[in-house]
C-alpha cells in the first residue's frame, strides 16, 4: 500500500509535466520543472543503483534542476542522500481508505464547481497559491482542463471561490487527492471537509476500492476522523549549501 500511495502522487506530478510540457526523465530520475520554479518543482523516482549522486548535487547547485527530491522510505537510498551532503526538509504522512458503498457521499455539492475552463483553472490557482503559499502558475493548470485522468474542483462561500481540490485516477484505479485547500481567511468553516467529501464522491464514480493521499501532521489528524489510515511517508530532500 505505502508504494501505492507514493505512486499516485508521482503520476501526478508525471501527468501534470506532460500536459504542461515540462516533464522530464533521464536513466537517473525524473523531475518537473515548470517556470518561476512554481508547483510542482520536484525530482522523483530516483533510482538509487543507476544515480551519481555527486553529480546530481552538482546539478542542483547550478539550477538544472529542483532542490528538491521526493523518495519514499528507503533507508538505503536515504543513507546515500545524507552521505552526500543532502539534509531532509520534511516529512509527509502517506494515507489510505478503502471505500465501501455505504459510505459513498451524497452527490450534494452545489457549492463545488469542475474547474472545465480558463477562468476557472485561473481562480484554482490563485487560491491554491493563497492556501499553500507557493506559487502555482496559472499556466499549469489551465493545461489540465480537459484532462480524462484528473479532475479539478473550486468550492464557493459567500460568494466568492475560496477552496480547491483535485482527484487522480492512477493506471492501477487508485484515486488520489491532491491539493484540497482553503484560503487562510475562510479556515474553519467546514469547506475542506466538504471538498473533501466531493472528491471522495468523485472516488467512487472512478469506481476506485482506495482512495490514497499525503498529509501533514495536522492534516493526518483531520483525516483519520474521515477513517484515513496512515501508512509510510514521503521524504523530501534538499542540498545542504
Amino acid at each position: 500500500m505505502k508504494k501505492n500511495i507514493i505512486n499516485n502522487l508521482f503520476e501526478l506530478w508525471e501527468h501534470i509535466g506532460v500536459n504542461g510540457q515540462f516533464l522530464h526523465s533521464t536513466a537517473q530520475y525524473s523531475y518537473v520543472k515548470p517556470g518561476n520554479c512554481s508547483w510542482p518543482n520536484k525530482v522523483f523516482r530516483l533510482k538509487e543503483s543507476e544515480t551519481d549522486f555527486k553529480e546530481l548535487y552538482q546539478h542542483i547547485e547550478n539550477g538544472n534542476i529542483p532542490d528538491s527530491i521526493s523518495i519514499g522510505e528507503k533507508k538505503t537510498l536515504e543513507t546515500q542522500l545524507l552521505a552526500h551532503n543532502f539534509k531532509l526538509k520534511s516529512v509527509v504522512k502517506g494515507m489510505y481508505l478503502n471505500l465501501q458503498k455505504k459510505n459513498k457521499p451524497t452527490n450534494d455539492f452545489v457549492s463545488n464547481e469542475k474547474v472545465d475552463n480558463e477562468v476557472k483553472a485561473m481562480e484554482f490557482a490563485k487560491i491554491a497559491s493563497l492556501s499553500f503559499g507557493y506559487e502555482i502558475l496559472s499556466s499549469t493548470i489551465i493545461s489540465l482542463i480537459n484532462s480524462s485522468q484528473l479532475k479539478l474542483f473550486i468550492g464557493k462561500h459567500s460568494g466568492l471561490y475560496v477552496s480547491c481540490g483535485m482527484v487522480l485516477l492512477d493506471q492501477k484505479g487508485i484515486s488520489g487527492l491532491h491539493m484540497i485547500g482553503t484560503i487562510p481567511e475562510y479556515r474553519g468553516l467546514g469547506l475542506g471537509k466538504v471538498m473533501t467529501n466531493k472528491l471522495l464522491f468523485e472516488s467512487f464514480e472512478n469506481k476506485s476500492k482506495q482512495v490514497v493521499l499525503v498529509a501533514s501532521e495536522s492534516g493526518e489528524r483531520i483525516y483519520s476522523k474521515l477513517g484515513f489510515v496512515a501508512q509510510g511517508s514521503l521524504k523530501s530532500y534538499s542540498i545542504n549549501k
